[in-house]
């Protein structure tokens, strides 16, 4: 019996990754952990299918391989980025963010963030929900405004930056705030004589 991780996880002090296989006498119950989906228990006459569940196992050099490859198509796509866009990304980090799910898929956006909108998405997050609303009334970041609404837990963050970022990006230049009820379109004074 051999145990495979199908997580990254931590037995006995030390830390495993996917595809690595885990000495036997580290884990309690091996069965309880497969059932949590954190290890794949393979029978040796099995050669690495597991008892329950039938599924392909791959060495650590396969799994190399594929991370090497992987790796090789984000640079040449970075490459890609920074032809089109020369310094457009320098100095900042791809903050992945969970914007919803389709079924089975994910959805996730990338945003460019700079040190200093990162800082500035977490001093607001430590605020009250209050005092954060109120901040988020100043922000004219598109990125700062984007991770609050889709990081930030409270409703109260979550609405107020989604509000903020409608109001600074509306169409034609003009804000979405609310006029003072006794605004007129241009059309309709055409229409009075």
């Amino acid at each position: 019996m051999r145990l495979i991780a199908k997580k990254p996880c931590n037995f006995g002090g030390r830390k495993f990754y996917i595809g690595e296989e885990i000495p036997k006498e580290l884990v309690a119950e091996p069965k309880a952990q497969e059932r949590l989906g954190v290890i794949t228990v393979a029978n040796d006459e099995n050669a690495g299918v597991s008892d329950e569940k039938s599924g392909t196992l791959y060495t650590q050099e396969q799994l190399n391989e594929a991370v090497a490859k992987v790796r090789a198509e984000l640079e040449d796509a970075a490459a890609t980025l920074e032809e089109t866009a020369p310094g457009a990304y320098e100095g900042t980090v791809q903050i992945a963010i969970k914007t919803g799910s389709d079924g089975n898929n994910e959805q996730i956006m990338a945003i460019p963030a700079t040190q200093e909108q990162v800082q500035q998405t977490f001093e607001i997050m430590q605020l009250n929900a209050e005092k954060a609303s109120g901040a988020i009334a100043g922000i004219t970041d598109e990125n700062v405004l984007t991770m609050l609404a889709f990081i930030d837990s409270r409703n109260t963050v979550k609405k107020a930056a989604k509000n903020r970022l409608d109001n600074l990006f509306s169409t034609d230049g003009e804000t979405n705030e609310a006029g003072n009820g006794n605004d007129t379109r241009e059309d309709e004074k055409k229409g009075e004589t």
